[in-house]
C-alpha cells in the first residue's frame, strides 16, 4: 500500500505516468542506460555531473564522451557539435548542474530531439521544485540517498511519459522494503520545509561571502561554489566554513567544477 502511495506522490511531483522505485540512485542510472544499443554511445557533462555517469557506462560496456561546460553549465555549441556526429543515443545530465548551476534544459532538449538523441535528466537536486520539469526530458531519474535534498539514505526512481521507452527500460533492483519506503515518504512529506531551510542558509552564505568569486550566485541550488586564486583566499573561505560549521569540499571535482574552488555543501546539513 505504501509503495502505491509513494509512486503516486512521485508521479505528481514529476508529472510522469510511468515510475518505478529502485534500491539506489545509481541503479536508476543503470536502468536508464539499459536502453542504449551496444553500437551507440552516451554523452555526459565534463563537470557538474554525478560519479556514476562515468562508472555506470563503464560497468555496462557503453562508450561515452564528455560535453564541454562553463562552470558546470552545458556548452550548447559543443553539445550541438557532438550531436551532429550522429554517434550518440542519449545524453545524461543533472539539473541544477553540480547542485548549483541552472541548466538550459529547454535548449538542450530541442537540440537533442533535432539529432534523435534521448535526454536522461537527473532531478535528484530539483525534485519538489519547478526545476523538476519532465517536459524537457525523455527519462527522469533521481536519488534519495545520503546528502540529497530528499535524504532518506536509501532508494531512487526512474520514470517516463513514453510508453515505448517504458517497455524497453530494464528496471534493476526494485525497492519494496516497507521500512525504506516509509523513510522516503516521510522525507518527501517535508521536502518543502527542507528546501526552504537549505535556501535560507544558502542565501546567508552568499551574503556573507559577497566579496568573493561565487559561481552562479543567483542560480537555484543547494551548494555554494567559491573560486579562489591564492592560498590565503582559500584559507579565509575554509575558515568561514569551519567557524559556521558548514561542510565543504575542495575542487577540482567532477561533481562540482574542474577548477580551484571551495564547494560549501549546504545540502549535507
Amino acid at each position: 500500500m505504501i509503495k502505491y502511495q509513494l509512486i503516486n506522490q512521485l508521479k505528481e511531483l514529476t508529472k510522469q505516468k510511468h515510475l518505478e522505485l529502485v534500491l539506489r540512485g545509481n541503479i536508476a542510472i543503470e536502468s536508464a542506460l539499459s536502453i542504449i544499443p551496444q553500437e551507440k554511445k552516451l554523452l555526459i557533462p565534463e563537470e557538474g555531473g554525478w560519479i556514476h555517469y562515468k562508472k555506470g557506462p563503464e560497468k555496462l560496456g557503453i562508450q561515452f564522451k564528455e560535453v564541454k561546460c562553463e562552470d558546470a553549465k552545458i556548452n550548447l555549441r559543443d553539445l550541438k557539435k557532438k550531436l551532429e556526429k550522429k554517434e550518440f543515443f542519449a545524453f545524461i545530465y543533472e539539473t541544477p548542474g553540480g547542485y548549483f548551476a541552472e541548466e538550459p534544459v529547454e535548449e538542450i532538449y530541442h537540440l537533442c530531439k533535432e539529432h534523435k538523441c534521448l535526454v536522461i535528466l537527473d532531478v535528484s537536486g530539483s525534485i519538489g521544485t519547478s526545476f523538476c520539469n519532465s517536459k524537457f526530458a525523455d527519462i527522469l531519474i533521481g536519488s534519495f540517498g545520503r546528502w540529497k535534498p530528499v535524504n532518506a539514505e536509501v532508494g531512487g526512481f526512474i520514470s517516463t511519459n513514453n510508453n515505448d521507452l517504458w517497455e524497453e527500460i530494464k528496471i534493476l533492483e526494485k525497492l519494496d522494503d516497507q521500512e525504506s519506503l516509509q523513510k522516503i515518504q516521510d522525507k518527501l512529506n517535508t521536502i518543502q520545509e527542507r528546501i526552504s531551510y537549505l535556501q535560507n542558509i544558502k542565501n546567508k552564505v552568499i551574503f556573507d561571502l559577497k566579496d568573493y568569486n561565487i559561481v552562479h550566485k543567483d542560480d537555484f541550488g543547494f551548494v555554494v561554489v567559491v573560486k579562489f586564486s591564492k592560498d590565503d583566499e582559500k584559507e579565509k573561505i575554509v575558515s568561514y566554513c569551519k567557524k559556521n560549521k558548514l561542510p565543504f569540499t575542495e575542487c577540482p571535482r567532477y561533481i562540482r567544477i574542474n577548477q580551484k574552488a571551495i564547494s560549501i555543501e549546504i545540502k549535507k546539513l
